[in-house]
């Protein structure tokens, strides 16, 4: 009676889930679109931001800028952090093309938002500059947020709003930081959370 050839073992499932997750990822990756951004990291940024505001109001004008730049600081770490999380969860990378082009979108209006504040910091015009913080922040959003999931250019524009109305209404510029960069941080942080998580 004539042997079989010996059968090659059967490849085992975590081999073939693995190939179908890289797979999934170089998918999405190929469509340009970054969707490791954190909806729990923007809400604790508006969280952050919502103190930064609190703070900014116990203390004379001249030190409100002071406190806006410690919470730029911090809400960059935060927004980093989270996301470097949410990646290592999903087993992604966070400097894939995606990423890549996002920042490239993001960062021009952001550089120009920090070279306007240079200029006009002397002036002490506080609502001008905050205008400027939130118009060109919204800018940055909603371009970034081309190459990412579809309700990050919704927040930008929602920050542009905020700005125009800052800057055609200076008495308003405090509580559209408020409004801008602590509530729509929080919503819009709540939405991506429960739509994408993270």
């Amino acid at each position: 009676m004539a042997e079989h050839p010996p059968t090659s073992e059967p490849t085992s499932l975590h081999v073939h889930a693995a190939d179908n997750l890289r797979y999934i990822r170089e998918t999405m990756e190929s469509t340009g679109r970054f969707t490791e951004l954190s909806g729990l990291g923007y809400m604790l940024i508006g969280v952050s931001a919502t103190l930064a505001w609190l703070v900014s109001q116990w203390l004379q004008p001249e030190f409100t800028l002071a406190v806006w730049f410690v919470e730029f600081a911090v809400a960059t770490v935060i927004g980093l952090w989270f996301t470097l999380r949410k990646a290592a969860q999903a087993g992604a990378t966070l400097w894939n093309q995606s990423a890549r082009k996002l920042l490239l979108a993001f960062s021009p209006p952001m550089a120009a938002g920090g070279l306007l504040t240079l200029v006009l910091y002397p002036t002490g015009n506080l609502p001008l500059i905050q205008g400027i913080w939130l118009s060109l922040y919204g800018v940055s959003v909603m371009t970034g947020g081309l190459f990412s999931v579809n309700i990050i250019p919704v927040m930008g524009a929602s920050f542009m709003v905020s700005g125009a109305i800052a800057l055609l209404w200076p008495e308003t510029a405090s509580w559209m930081m408020l409004l801008g960069f602590g509530g729509l941080h929080g919503l819009f942080g709540l939405l991506i959370w429960r739509r994408f998580g993270g």
